[in-house]
């Protein structure tokens, strides 16, 4: 700016400049638009030159027309967003089932959702992953899509035509489809939600709720009155919370005594309902063509590993050669499984998570609508809210 641009400007117009320097110096003429302009500018600006007040009078006036225009946002005449929606050519369906759900089960919900998926015009295919999750990107590496696993989990990778080649973007597409989804798991109860490859960094959720606090009981009553908020304020869709039911479980207790007197120990019995239930590797197939080991593993058909009565018909060796049933050696123990627990910043924390897809489809509007509900949420024994501090020795509840 100071040394290469004058130099070259030097450079290129010499000669020009020595040229116009020989001549006398003339005044440069003025068009007739330039006059007009002139007199125009000469007409709007004098007058505040001449007079204080009238420049006062425009400063007030422009600072009026600001409030106005930015109480505009606020009355909600102008609609704002973060970011613009993305126009993607694929979306996915994510589908958590209740606790003791089996596998098949799962398997017939995501069958039902993916036949109506096809039926939209837009749609190329649908990849069902049952008990597992599909292949996720950086959305679903921040969601934690890759801990998705077991029976009660299932993804539909919906893959949509070109953009180019459709009519309306992957957005209003996916609100349609969260749409024709509700009806089909209606009466049951399975969770669906539509996520859509976001325009920005991927986040949770659009929109979540942290209830902090030292006792699970009390973090889920409150988490309970955010869920119902959320549930009740228009707009606000694929609601969900990091809670699970207390799915039931079956454990089995060892009759020491009993297998003591049957000649086998109760490791002998762990080990094979541990082989029956998760397989065991047994040997290496043979395969010249193989580039990496290809593992046996010895593992009931799920038929027999899906009962209870099945696994108690498993035999076991007892002493002597003799083999004896395994319902024989143990006692059968049902009981629930116990709520995963999850932290932030080392702190015990509950997620009510949500999307936005009404008519006001930023995330500050439903924020807006819930903020005073919201404040009146209490914990239940001291009446009392506040937010958590930076390291606590006691977590205060917060929703």
């Amino acid at each position: 700016a100071f040394v290469v641009s004058p130099w070259l400007t030097f450079k290129l117009f010499r000669r020009t400049a020595e040229k116009m320097a020989e001549g006398p110096a003339e005044h440069d003429a003025e068009t007739a638009s330039e006059t007009r302009f002139l007199k125009l500018y000469q007409g709007l600006f004098r007058p505040l030159l001449e007079k204080a007040w009238r420049r006062w009078t425009l400063l007030g006036a422009v600072a009026i027309a600001l409030l106005l225009s930015t109480g505009l946002v606020a009355m909600r005449v102008v609609k704002v967003k973060m970011l613009p929606f993305d126009n993607k050519s694929e979306l996915q369906v994510v589908i958590d089932m209740p606790e003791g759900s089996t596998l098949e089960e799962t398997a017939g919900i995501a069958r039902r959702l993916a036949e109506t998926v096809r039926t939209l015009p837009e749609v190329t295919d649908v990849q069902i992953y049952v008990g597992t999750s599909a292949p996720f990107n950086f959305n679903g590496l921040v969601r934690h899509y890759f801990l998705r696993s077991g029976p009660l989990v299932a993804d539909l990778q919906v893959n949509l035509l070109p953009k180019h080649h459709r009519d309306r973007a992957s957005h209003p597409f996916a609100k349609e489809l969260r749409d024709l989804l509700a009806p089909v798991v209606e009466g049951t109860d399975a969770n669906v939600k539509v996520t859509e490859v976001p325009p920005g960094p991927p986040v949770l959720s659009t929109m979540v709720a942290e209830i902090y606090g030292p006792d699970l009981d009390q973090r889920l009553l409150l988490a309970r009155q955010v869920r119902d908020i959320f549930e009740t304020t228009p707009g606000i869709v694929d609601i969900d919370w990091w809670v699970e039911n207390p799915g039931p479980q079956v454990e089995f207790e060892v009759d020491r005594e009993k297998a003591v007197r049957a000649g086998t120990t109760p490791e002998a019995i762990v080990r094979t309902l541990r082989v029956a239930l998760e397989g065991a590797e047994v040997g290496l197939l043979r395969d010249e063509t193989a580039r990496e080991p290809v593992p046996l593993v010895l593992r009931l058909d799920r038929a027999q590993r899906s009962s209870i009565e099945g696994l108690l018909g498993i035999s076991v060796h007892g002493s002597e050669g003799r083999m004896v049933p395994l319902g024989e050696l143990v006692r059968v123990r049902p009981t629930s499984r116990e709520r995963f627990i999850y932290h932030k910043n080392l702190q015990p924390v509950t997620y009510v998570i949500a999307e936005m897809a009404g008519a006001e489809e930023s995330p500050i509007y439903g924020i807006l609508d819930m903020q005073d509900r919201a404040a009146r949420t209490r914990q239940p024994e001291d009446r009392s809210r506040s937010s958590p501090p930076a390291c606590p020795t006691t977590p205060p509840v917060t929703p």
